[in-house]
């Protein structure tokens, strides 16, 4: 996971201007310049953290010291930090950094800091300044002052022009016009929203960061106080005229204060931290003597978190005025085990030292056998190896183990253990530095033990498009046909998923924009003939359809798209490539997947569509395709509920056979319903998260092929329809549809109980 946190949550925090020191109110340009040479004086008010302006003859702050008297009125004239902004407007960069700092969706910010993009379920911009109603301060880059530390890419929020960032030698000041969403003093504010999944077992969440800004250090002590705050479930911070409001706040420095300009002890800004970018020191012009622009070193916050759905809010703000630019860089957001999370896990943020990375992160073995993982120990700052350094490991939950070895020559430390019990493990490494009593650097992993020779099998990758590439790895390649479909939404796969079945090919996952790095691999090892689009532009647009040409031998002539106006259509659209007079259709609810899951494997294997309908009635594409594939009979997917008595009547005007209907008290039951039209003898189950749609989707096809049910479980919790099922069948195989953050490593101990014993 990377670091942890030493030091405990203070109450505190307001750093206030006394009347008449320096000027208050929004920094408008007819109001003076900022002023120099404040220092702080701290209030102590209960459960509130504040950062504020103080008057004081002198500040002292990370080694810069500043006297009162050196501050003259001509140090900062109304035209200095004017000509400084204008400056900064207009300058031609005289070098540019290896990387681009680019805009881009909330999601794929979100995405690039997180460590695993698994842990991200979704992201908004909750409110973020706008040029001509396009994003231009919230991005993306790859290589940027030390950053990526985790992966190709990392998240960049700013208060100004994104572009201006890896500007080395500029001075960076722009103003997009925002005005207070917070308060009455912020301005030109982002706030970035990252919707989580947190997996079973995590109790840290953690993520780097690196502070930076042009007001730094000619406005340390002024209203022009730029700072950034993160949150988590809740945003409640505010601004109140010279003072920043954030009791939700987990970034806060060893003081308890928000990191800001007027707050930037936790290691110091320095020009140097900044070198790369345009918050490197370089001055605004030949004229002005002065440093402009610094960063604090590479920060990590984290936060005590409970599994499942969380919010992390992100926040970055002007204050006082729109000009001279700050920015934030974001990484390695993880959410990790430790021991011990009162003493490792508190709120508030530390210098990274060290980074310590714990492989493999995941594993299963036999009871009896061993286990060995191995923690790699690097210097933040260079990368180097960290020889010699104890590292302390720890085992608990269905075994207990512990023990401390030393890093060799490269960095590295191995600790093997025995697998006592079956069960899930959680192991954890961590260092701590110059004998901290708490780790400052720590990673942890899984490891599931299983009892004899019954194993559960799982199929999973990183995330979904990941655990769709494992499942399409089961076949040979030089398939006919690969079906692609949108992984944001499951109207458009379902279809796919049965026709796919039927035809004994994958199904591959997308992006709506971009192809993923995954999906390309698998289409390259696949060698398909032909490849086939579900879904209309929205869902996959024109950019990937173009891309995916490179994967076929017949190029653009080789991709078709299968799409109606709407999710009914495409369904449509897809069921009418099944000809006419087919032996059955099945019918399930447009608006939600957990009732249709299951029953596109069941479709599928009797050579049959999928079609979508209104809880009240049926849509004009569906009764086109009835007409069209002129079905023998037809099931109904869900209870009425989902789809009414009425729409089942209406259904038997389009066959001479029977409508029937499976449905349950909920999702999990009506799986099992469908797991009822599958005989006793059925020799492979699969087992997939009824949370989400697209693993059990994406696996519908190799269930086509395996003439197996596919059955829904909670992620730590078998249901008792689920449990009844898997003891009629008595199965030789149960094979798991996605990863630990879907279907535990705990439930996949307990899974194995329901194996047929060839001993029995």
């Amino acid at each position: 996971m990377g670091q942890c946190r030493p030091g405990t949550v203070h109450d505190r925090d307001v750093v206030s201007l006394p009347a008449g020191a320096g000027p208050a109110g929004s920094r408008d340009r007819a109001a003076g310049s900022k002023q120099r040479g404040f220092s702080m004086s701290i209030h102590h008010p209960p459960l509130r953290r504040r950062v504020a302006l103080a008057a004081a003859p002198l500040l002292v702050l990370a080694g810069l010291a500043v006297p009162a008297s050196a501050v003259t009125a001509a140090d900062s004239p109304e035209s200095n930090r004017e000509r400084a902004h204008e400056a900064g407007q207009t300058a031609s960069p005289t070098a540019l950094g290896t990387a681009e700092a680019t805009p881009a969706t909330a999601l794929a910010v979100a995405q690039a800091l997180a460590a695993d993009t698994a842990l991200v379920t979704g992201a908004a911009f909750e409110t973020i300044p706008l040029a001509d109603g396009q994003n231009v301060s919230a991005g993306t880059s790859t290589a940027l002052s030390g950053f990526p530390v985790s992966g190709s890419s990392f998240g960049v929020l700013s208060t100004g022009l994104l572009e201006n960032v890896p500007h080395p030698g500029t001075f960076a000041s722009s103003s997009l016009g925002g005005t207070a969403v917070r308060g009455d003093t912020d301005r030109d504010v982002t706030v970035l929203r990252v919707d989580m999944d947190v997996p079973a077992g995590a109790n840290c969440l953690s993520f780097d960061f690196k502070f930076l800004s042009e007001e730094y250090p000619n406005y340390v002590g002024s209203q022009f106080n730029d700072a950034f705050v993160a949150e988590l479930n809740e945003s409640t911070w505010t601004t109140e005229s010279t003072e920043i409001v954030a009791p939700d706040n987990f970034a806060f420095d060893q003081d308890g204060e928000v990191v800001s300009i007027n707050s930037t002890g936790l290691g110091g800004m320095t020009p140097e931290n900044g070198e790369g970018t345009a918050f490197d020191g370089g001055a605004f012009d030949d004229d002005s003597p002065d440093l402009n622009g610094a960063s604090t070193v590479r920060l990590a916050a984290s936060t005590q978190v409970s599994p499942g759905t969380n919010t992390l809010y992100l926040s970055i703000f002007d204050q006082g005025d729109q000009i001279l630019d700050s920015a934030v860089f974001l990484d390695n957001l993880r959410a990790g085990y430790t021991p011990d999370p009162g003493v490792n896990c508190t709120p508030g943020a530390v210098i990274v030292t060290h980074d310590l990375v714990l492989e493999p992160d995941t594993g299963t073995a036999p009871v009896g056998s061993t286990h060995t993982v191995t923690a790699t120990l690097t210097e933040s700052n260079s990368g180097d190896p960290a020889a010699g350094a104890e590292i302390s490991f720890t085992v608990s939950g269905a075994n207990t183990a512990a023990g401390t070895v030393s890093t060799d020559g490269t960095g590295q430390a191995e600790f093997t253990y025995t697998g006592a019990a079956p069960g899930a493990d959680q192991i954890t490494a961590c260092y701590a530095h110059e004998d901290s009593p708490t780790c400052t650097a720590t990673d942890s992993a899984t490891f599931v033990w299983t009892q004899g020779e019954r194993m559960v099998e799982r199929i999973w990758g990183a995330d979904r498009y990941g655990t769709a590439a494992a499942v399409s790895a089961t076949w040979d390649p030089s398939v006919d046909v690969v079906y692609i479909a949108t992984g944001g939404n499951y109207p458009d796969a379902l279809p796919a998923s049965a026709r796919a079945g039927t035809d004994d090919v994958p199904v591959l996952l997308t992006r709506a924009g971009s192809l993923p790095t995954v999906t390309a691999e698998e289409l390259e090892r696949l060698m398909p003939q032909e490849i086939v689009v579900l879904g209309g532009d929205k869902a996959v647009n024109a950019s990937v359809e173009n891309a995916l040409a490179e994967y076929v031998p017949g190029g653009a002539d080789s991709v078709s798209r299968l799409a109606g106006k709407d999710r009914y259509g495409t369904a449509a659209a897809v069921a009418k490539t099944f000809g006419t007079d087919v032996p059955v259709v099945y019918v399930a609810l447009g608006q939600n997947f957990p009732d249709a899951v299951t029953g596109a494997a069941r479709a599928g294997l009797e050579d049959g569509p999928v079609l979508l309908a209104r809880t009240d009635r049926l849509p004009s594409a569906t009764v086109s395709a009835l007409q069209e594939t002129n079905p023998a009979r037809i099931v109904v997917l869900g209870g009425e509920e989902a789809i009414s008595d009425g729409v089942l009547t209406a259904l038997e005007d389009y066959t001479d056979g029977t409508v029937t209907r499976l449905a349950g008290v909920d999702r999990y039951v009506t799986s099992a319903e469908v797991a009822g039209l599958y005989p006793d003898d059925t020799s492979t189950v699969f087992v997939s998260t009824g949370e989400r749609f697209p693993d059990a989707l994406s696996g519908g096809p190799i269930a086509v092929r395996s003439a197996a049910p596919v059955l829904l479980t909670r992620q730590d919790d078998l249901p008792g329809a689920t449990i009844e099922q898997l003891e009629r069948f008595t199965p030789e195989r149960i094979v798991i549809l996605g990863g630990t953050d879907a279907v535990s490593a705990a439930l996949q101990v307990q899974l194995a109980a329901y194996l047929d014993d060839p001993e029995d």
